[in-house]
């Protein structure tokens, strides 16, 4: 697979960090922008607000994120204006979010740092289960949750339960979601291509599959 000469700008979903792209990165020119701490209570447009001003970028560029990271592309897609947007394993509309998302993020302000640390030191047990990942897989997203900042974790859990959608920005978007995603359930979040049997990280466990629908984004913007 030939690399596209259009910049990939991504964004990594809560708990995670540039690392979840290495998949995309060992195929693309792919820019993961550092995260810049949140403000109390603020909201996810006004964040990517903020978010979208430390971007630096050379058009043509394509903006886009895994799940909120898809959110927060979506919403800084308005202030960027990329060639195109993509979301992975993400949405756009508040009612793609399930009911219990509201109510963990209701909770999350209120989570002291003991019970964070105790999460973290649970989740090499708690990805062990989950088959669709390799080992290698599971280390990587033990780490990068483990090393992930608390305050962030905290205020993406409640920005999401609060989010309410700004309009969409006047740029092509192109969405691929995994059939077997409980975190975003297809069902909720319609896609222009989907994955049989992808759960929520298909850019990690559908890799093939996700970058050939990356290239072919490329090719269409490009």
């Amino acid at each position: 697979m030939s690399t596209p000469p259009i910049q990939l700008v991504l964004l990594p979903g809560l708990g995670a960090d540039a690392r979840l792209f290495r998949p995309q990165a060992a195929v693309f020119g792919v820019v993961v922008p550092p995260w810049i701490p949140p403000r109390r209570s603020e909201s996810l447009p006004d964040y990517a607000e903020r978010l979208a001003g430390t971007v630096d970028v050379r058009r043509p560029f394509i903006l886009g994120g895994v799940s909120i990271g898809g959110m927060i592309a979506y919403e800084m897609a308005r202030h960027l204006q990329p060639d195109a947007l993509v979301l992975i394993a993400s949405c756009r509309k508040r009612e793609s979010l399930p009911p219990w998302h509201r109510l963990l993020g209701g909770l999350a302000p209120a989570a002291p740092d003991f019970a964070l640390a105790a999460a973290k030191r649970l989740a090499p047990v708690a990805l062990w289960g989950l088959r669709r990942f390799t080992p290698d897989q599971r280390r990587l997203l033990a780490a990068m949750f483990r090393e992930s900042d608390n305050d962030f974790l905290r205020w993406g859990l409640g920005a999401i339960a609060r989010w309410r959608p700004s309009p969409p920005a006047d740029v092509p978007t192109f969405q691929i979601h995994g059939l077997a995603d409980r975190m975003i359930p297809a069902s909720r979040a319609p896609a222009d291509r989907t994955i049989p049997g992808g759960a929520h990280l298909i850019n990690l466990t559908h890799a093939d599959q996700v970058n050939a629908w990356l290239a072919e984004v490329m090719d269409r913007v490009g």
